[in-house]
């Protein structure tokens, strides 16, 4: 019987301390942050890939922080039939620059910063770094020519500037490599002019840099004599065609005509042509 009432006792207590203790509630804090509706990505979207209502959701997102171009509305994301112009990651705001125009058109256009223009410029395995260009990179371009009446010399053409598109892939996250005959490069109205003459009269070249690095650096023109890391070199002059010597034109020999000559008396004699002769 002790043995039962103990027992029973802790029951007791055990069933009064589980009855008053409230449940926890949840506060709501309020922060004083505004928050408006904001469309973003349900799942991760390709490059390319249309956008439709089953890949989008709706959240709140601080109203300060909303960048322009966002939807509040799935329905206003996913008007045209839009695609993606890059891969969107899953719970990514979506914004129109991301998305292409209308009838699902990959419009390069709107890759194009401010007051830049867009110009393709012929590569091949060696020229275009074998491949491993990717649409964001930076690179270099360098202009080979080789004038007829001095040697072959190089120069630097442009710095840094921003690739939209190889061959015709302007995906972001593409990750394999892939030899390509153009590569699409954003420029300014004046480096594209300079990208036309350089390819009317000479070569161009790509040299990959860091995303990371945008110095500047000045080179001088690289030339034949250039063409060794340090060491002494013995150059030979380039052969030239030299043209022959200006042919002497030799005088014409006269050949006598056949004389006769009459002698009369101790006079002198008299010279006469043979006629016909």
């Amino acid at each position: 019987m002790l043995a039962a009432a103990i027992a029973l006792g802790l029951l007791a207590v055990f069933l009064a301390r589980f009855a008053l203790t409230p449940e926890p509630r949840q506060v709501a804090v309020d922060t004083g942050v505004v928050t408006v509706p904001a469309v973003v990505a349900s799942q991760p979207i390709g490059f390319g890939e249309k956008l439709t209502p089953d890949k989008l959701k709706v959240v709140r997102w601080p109203a300060e922080g909303l960048p322009q171009g966002s939807f509040q509305r799935i329905t206003d994301a996913t008007a045209n039939d839009a695609v993606a112009l890059r891969p969107i990651a899953a719970n990514e705001l979506l914004t129109t620059a991301a998305l292409s125009g209308k009838d699902s058109r990959l419009s390069s256009s709107k890759l194009l910063g401010p007051d830049m223009r867009a110009v393709a410029v012929p590569i091949a395995e060696a020229t275009g770094v074998a491949g491993f260009l990717v649409a964001g990179d930076r690179v270099d371009v360098y202009v080979t020519r080789e004038p007829d009446d001095s040697l072959p010399y190089t120069d630097q053409l442009l710095q840094a500037v921003r690739v939209l598109a190889v061959g015709q892939d302007a995906n972001v996250g593409r990750d394999k490599p892939e030899v390509v005959q153009t590569v699409t490069l954003e420029v300014t109205p004046q480096q594209a002019q300079k990208v036309a003459l350089a390819l009317a009269t000479g070569k161009l070249s790509l040299a990959l840099r860091s995303i990371l690095d945008e110095s500047r650096v000045a080179l001088q023109t690289a030339q034949i004599y250039d063409l060794n890391d340090g060491t002494v070199t013995r150059m030979l002059p380039r052969r030239r065609e030299t043209a022959p010597p200006p042919a002497v034109e030799q005088p014409r020999l006269e050949v006598p005509k056949p004389q006769v000559e009459v002698f009369r008396g101790g006079n002198n004699p008299t010279l006469y042509p043979i006629p016909g002769a």
